[in-house]
């Protein structure tokens, strides 16, 4: 099990890159994913004012008060989506039985070069359209933010100028245990507000069923023996089925300053860990992006910068919707 952390920049773009894995994972136990804990939340500590969720999607269509830059009447609005995309493949081996379920997964590279094996590939997100679903349409295959980072009885994420949007029971910690009742879990330490605005969340991807269905003879359990519901029997959604998906947590935190260094940016932090029983040995991190860059989104490139390793993109014209 392994844990890594990148930094991304969003200056009214968004960044992406191949990360690799480090240190083992020893934070919180954490209950799977689960619509119910979908809250809301607005940035709007700078220039940049953009509304999220805490699924990880940024933005939002058809609505028109979700992003804006700058933040005041004559704002424009800016994007229409932001997804956040982790994908990685998983190798079990083949028995040479059609028969036989196969289920044993390899992570050693000299198992996967030399052994039979069947490669699944997987891509974890959450976004407005284009997910997976279970067979009746009615849930997404993605990922669900976990209970315990926000105040359950309110209907915002948790940030760092809205008190009561904190959890009242204090913030998960190692294991079971809670920590910092009534402060700030800050990205800087405890208590510790250096950010004009702060938001923290954190979501999972327990609920992918994808390659568990009773027609698969091909499956990986990510943590075997594990079920949705387990640590809270009340999810409203998939109850009993194994825990699912990579095996992925994402703590995501955003941040703004309002000085005039910053105030055109929010900074958004992801640090994923992957929880599961196994070693993911390729791992590729990024995000899709549905540009409306001025509310008008039908003249607007991008481009990625391979020698800085930045991805950018802007309007054909310069010109926004009403000139």
């Amino acid at each position: 099990m392994r844990y890594f952390t990148t930094i991304v920049m969003i200056f009214l773009t968004a960044l992406g890159l191949l990360f690799g894995q480090g240190k083992e994972y020893g934070g919180p136990e954490d209950p799977a994913g689960d619509i119910a804990a979908e809250r809301e939340g607005y940035m709007t500590g700078n220039r940049v004012f953009i509304y999220f969720r805490n699924t990880t999607e940024l933005s939002d269509w058809p609505r028109v008060n979700v992003s804006k830059w700058p933040n005041n009447p004559n704002g424009l609005k800016m994007t229409d989506g932001i997804g956040l995309l982790v994908g990685a493949k998983v190798y079990i081996e083949d028995d040479g039985d059609a028969t036989t379920l196969d289920t044993i997964a390899l992570t050693e590279p000299a198992e996967i070069y030399t052994t039979d094996h069947h490669t699944l590939y997987y891509l974890q997100t959450s976004y407005r359209e284009e997910m997976d679903t279970d067979p009746t349409g009615t849930v997404e295959w993605g990922f669900y933010p976990a209970f315990g980072y926000f105040n359950e009885t309110g209907e915002y994420v948790a940030q760092s100028n809205l008190p009561g949007s904190w959890p009242s029971g204090g913030w998960p910690s190692t294991g079971f245990g809670t920590k910092w009742q009534g402060e700030w879990n800050g990205r800087f330490g405890r208590g510790v507000i250096y950010a004009d605005q702060e938001s923290y969340f954190v979501v999972n991807d327990a609920q992918d069923q994808e390659r568990l269905g009773a027609e698969d003879d091909v499956k990986y359990f990510p943590r075997p023996g594990r079920y949705v519901g387990d640590l809270k029997p009340d999810v409203t959604i998939q109850p009993g089925v194994p825990w699912g998906g990579l095996g992925l947590r994402v703590a995501v935190r955003g941040f703004q300053w309002n000085n005039p260094q910053a105030r055109d940016a929010i900074f958004w932090e992801y640090s994923i860990a992957n929880i599961s029983d196994y070693d993911l040995r390729d791992v590729a991190f990024g995000y899709w992006l549905d540009n409306s860059i001025g509310g008008d989104g039908d003249d607007d490139l991008g481009y990625f910068n391979a020698e800085v390793d930045m991805a950018y993109s802007w309007d054909i014209n310069g010109i926004g919707a009403g000139g």
